[in-house]
């Protein structure tokens, strides 16, 4: 896969996999499909964490931090 370019799509995305572990699927996708991200990043960033880039995977502390 390829690095990521543009940060702030990046951030939409690093967020909603932290949205995705507190709340779940279903409002992460929503959170994604409100900012516009192309159905399929959405599916392969919700599908299962093997197939995400490694950025995407967020550390315990960033899931704490939006506790």
């Amino acid at each position: 896969m390829q690095p990521r370019l543009n940060r702030q799509f990046a951030q939409v995305v690093e967020q909603a996999v932290v949205i995705e572990a507190l709340s779940g699927a279903a409002t992460a996708w929503a959170f994604l499909a409100a900012y516009e991200v192309p159905r399929e990043t959405i599916l392969r960033v919700l599908s299962t964490a093997s197939v995400r880039r490694k950025t995407d995977n967020p550390s315990s502390r960033a899931i704490e931090k939006c506790r």
